[in-house]
């Protein structure tokens, strides 16, 4: 009997992608690896749950180092693939932990629900399987189009982290950790934990914003909204300013912190 873990492999830059290459390397040594990804292209998509209707697994082999690894693609959204991997792929055993990445480009602050790397990992973790969704840092052209990205010390952190986190019981209300990895990483750079911005990490500017104005022109712009800041300790902060790796904790629950009796009053008292 096979007592190695199960980890379930996947992402949103899709089965092409030398990071889920990157991945697969940083993670054999450690489990069995199931990977799933969206046949193309599907950042940005974040939780959303589509796929062409007559979308089923194709299969792909993967190059990874000396050996060759079986892997799939759908014609779906990320969030989608990993729904349909742990059912039609999963049967005989259900995964220990599913790795989302490694992306092209970081993934934090408040821009984590439009994040299809996210995506990924909230749909593992709604079936009760702990989740981890990596990125690293990347030029803003990587983020869309691939370009040669030094995976080396990525594969070092993903592989040190899923060993940690495999074995290791997570605190309560914790279903998703998110480990950003600044481009700048080397062997010594701190990981820090850090609580997740509310402000998000790349903004969409409209110039000459009108009525007609139109949505494809939008920019991407790196960092606070004018007027805004990050707060001192958050994921934006650290990744982007520390120049640390973020090990951000997520919890499927999404409710506000407020008092509910406080709440309540709002809309039961006179």
């Amino acid at each position: 009997m096979d007592t190695r873990p199960l980890i379930l492999i996947s992402n949103d830059d899709g089965i092409e992608s030398p990071g889920i290459l990157a991945a697969a390397q940083a993670l054999a040594p450690l489990a069995n690896l199931i990977i799933a990804a969206p046949q193309v292209q599907q950042s940005a998509t974040g939780r959303s749950l589509r796929a062409h209707p007559d979308a089923v697994f194709q299969p792909h082999t993967l190059a990874v180092g000396q050996e060759s690894i079986q892997g799939w693609s759908l014609d779906a959204t990320p969030a989608t693939t990993v729904r349909h991997a742990l059912q039609c792929l999963c049967q005989e055993r259900k995964p220990d932990l599913l790795v989302s990445g490694i992306n092209f480009g970081e993934n934090a602050g408040s821009n984590v629900t439009a994040s299809g790397t996210v995506g990924a990992a909230i749909q593992g973790a709604t079936w009760g399987i702990p989740s981890l969704a990596v990125s690293l840092e990347v030029p803003q052209e990587f983020h869309y189009e691939h370009g040669e990205v030094d995976w080396s010390q990525a594969i070092k952190i993903l592989h040190q982290a899923a060993k940690k986190f495999l074995h290791t019981p997570w605190p309560e209300d914790v279903h998703i950790i998110k480990i950003d990895i600044p481009d700048s990483v080397t062997s010594t750079t701190p990981w820090r934990a850090c609580r997740l911005s509310r402000q998000p990490g790349w903004w969409g500017y409209v110039p000459n914003a009108n009525p007609q104005a139109k949505a494809g022109t939008t920019i991407g712009k790196r960092g606070p909204r004018p007027g805004e800041q990050w707060c001192e300790g958050d994921d934006l902060s650290v990744l982007l300013e520390k120049r640390e790796i973020t090990i951000t904790p997520l919890s499927l629950d999404m409710s506000s912190r407020v008092d509910l009796g406080e709440f309540s009053a709002l809309f039961t008292g006179n």
